[in-house]
């Protein structure tokens, strides 16, 4: 196992339509992970020193049991993996903030996305379908890192 490089952990971050597995804290203490769609914010304000971008944005619904839990302790942890040998992941724990943004913005964010995962084309269907009423903005501002690849090496 080794340490991936900041350079290597973005790339990784953006590469392709890997999901995300979103973990935050229940009512009762317990844990609700969920797979989600996301993209970095890349705007130079958001940029470390070293160029690493620190928070990780997506879409959900503002009843949604994640947002339930994120307003109530906005504590998350989310992982990247990937299936490839000899697998590589990447898991971000951070503190999520929940944005009420006009339609607008919510679109170009929820288009954003939907580019990654559902291409060009599908971009704007998607994105409307993800910036309704209801959806909200979720960033999640990276307080630790930890990105390894090579996780199944013999040597």
């Amino acid at each position: 196992m080794t340490e991936m490089s900041k350079k290597e952990t973005k790339k990784f971050l953006t590469q392709g339509t890997f999901t995300a597995k979103l973990a935050t804290v229940k009512k009762d203490g317990s844990p609700h992970v969920v797979p989600i769609w996301f993209v970095l914010n890349d705007d130079q304000k958001n940029r470390t020193r070293e160029g690493v971008v620190r928070d990780i944005v997506f879409t959900t619904y503002d009843g949604s049991l994640k947002a339930r839990n994120i307003q109530r302790d906005n504590r998350v942890s989310i992982c990247v993996d990937d299936q490839i040998p000899q697998f590589s992941f990447v898991t971000i724990l951070g503190i999520a903030k929940i944005y009420h943004h006009k339609q607008y913005e919510l679109f170009k964010w929820a288009t954003k996305i939907a580019r990654r995962y559902m291409g060009k084309n599908n971009a704007k269907v998607y994105g409307r379908k993800n910036s309704t009423e209801g959806a909200v903005l979720v960033r999640v501002k990276t307080t630790k890192i930890i990105a390894e690849k090579d996780t199944a090496e013999w040597e």
